[in-house]
């Protein structure tokens, strides 16, 4: 299963190689220059529907040689769709550098950090965080930002993390606005690039917040797989696409505040 290769192979990446080996190379795409991101904390109608940005640089030097502020942003989402870690750094308006064999699913610089001048110990790299927005913790993401979805309301974190060490981020994850009761659902692909063979198989890994009911909704065109039915509040499931082309799977969670849904999708190759 091409899930396990590439998770592998990331891995490797991340944790082995150093940092301003991986940044020294071409980068693969940069910011939207024309982002809707403020500064500070999501707030007014952003807060239930758009994600805050941290990024905290922590020994990484900056501006001729000073430190590096910690940065916090809002990442609106005014049309309410799902988003990826990704695409929401993007919309908050962050400069990104993707590794060039993995694209921005490897994230090597962020706001051009780490620069040539940085002295930087092997087995540095910039390590993902997320919280619902609710409590005062931080969660260490199992998944790369390209095929995590952001929450509504919640707080995404990248943290520079200089060897052996991945402190979270250096500041509260909490949005006063953010209700505690709503529901809340992720489902994601989970491989690398979201895209396998044909005759192979992956994993879809979902996850939902105050659900007292989660149904898999199908998938979409035929020939993704086999997904339907009641599940559990969160759990994994093997898919195994019979056809090529770009399936989409829908998860619906129901709550006593309301019901949400959301999606993943997949890329099968001949």
């Amino acid at each position: 299963m091409r899930t396990v290769l590439l998770r592998t192979v990331l891995a490797v990446v991340t944790l082995a190689a150093p940092a301003l080996t991986l940044v020294g190379a071409a980068p693969t795409a940069t910011a939207l220059d024309n982002s809707l991101g403020y500064a500070g904390v999501c707030t007014g109608a952003d807060a239930a529907t758009g994600t805050t940005m941290v990024v905290d640089f922590q020994t990484l030097n900056g501006n001729g040689g000073g430190a590096a502020p910690t940065i916090t942003r809002c990442s609106p989402n005014p049309d309410g769709g799902d988003r990826t870690g990704v695409e929401a750094l993007q919309d908050a308006g962050f400069a990104l550098t993707g590794h060039p064999s993995y694209g921005l699913g490897f994230i090597t610089r962020i706001e051009n950090r780490p620069a040539a001048a940085d002295t930087s110990p092997s087995g540095s790299y910039w390590s993902y965080w997320h919280a619902n927005g609710t409590g005062t913790s931080w969660t260490y993401s199992n998944y790369g930002a390209g095929n995590r979805k952001v929450i509504p309301g919640g707080f995404e974190g990248w943290s520079f993390s200089a060897g052996s060490t991945s402190p979270a981020p250096g500041v509260t994850p909490l949005n006063p606005a953010a209700d505690a009761g709503a529901t809340r659902a992720a489902l994601q692909v989970d491989d690398l690039d979201r895209t396998i063979t044909l005759g192979s198989s992956t994993t879809l890994t979902w996850s939902t917040q105050n659900a007292t009911s989660v149904l898999a909704q199908g998938v979409t065109p035929s020939g993704g797989g086999s997904w339907s039915g009641t599940k559990a509040t969160s759990g994994t499931a093997t898919i195994t696409p019979t056809a090529t082309g770009t399936f989409t799977y829908h998860l619906r969670a129901t709550g006593a505040k309301g019901t949400t849904t959301t999606s993943a999708t997949l890329t099968v190759v001949p």
